[in-house]
């Protein structure tokens, strides 16, 4: 629900904003801003954890790499309580 919550009122209200004649220029900077920081997102996942190239080989450093990285994940999905 956290994603759907936000990305749709997010993308309507930058579109919104801008003139009817770079409609076409605003909806590829949001879908090029948003790809961005997914990959920067997955990308920087298992640099957060600790995780590196040589620990992809080790079985041993791949296992605990992949628990930081789901206690990464929960800690940053977790339904957040209403203020």
């Amino acid at each position: 629900m956290g994603l759907s919550a936000t990305v749709a009122p997010l993308t309507a209200t930058v579109l919104a904003s801008a003139d009817a004649r770079y409609a076409g220029v605003a909806s590829g900077v949001s879908n090029a801003v948003a790809r961005a920081a997914g990959l920067l997102a997955v990308a920087g996942r298992p640099l957060a954890v600790g995780l590196t190239s040589a620990g992809f080989r080790d079985p041993v450093s791949l296992e605990s790499g992949f628990r930081a990285a789901m206690v990464v994940w929960l800690a940053c999905s977790r339904p957040r309580s209403p203020r």
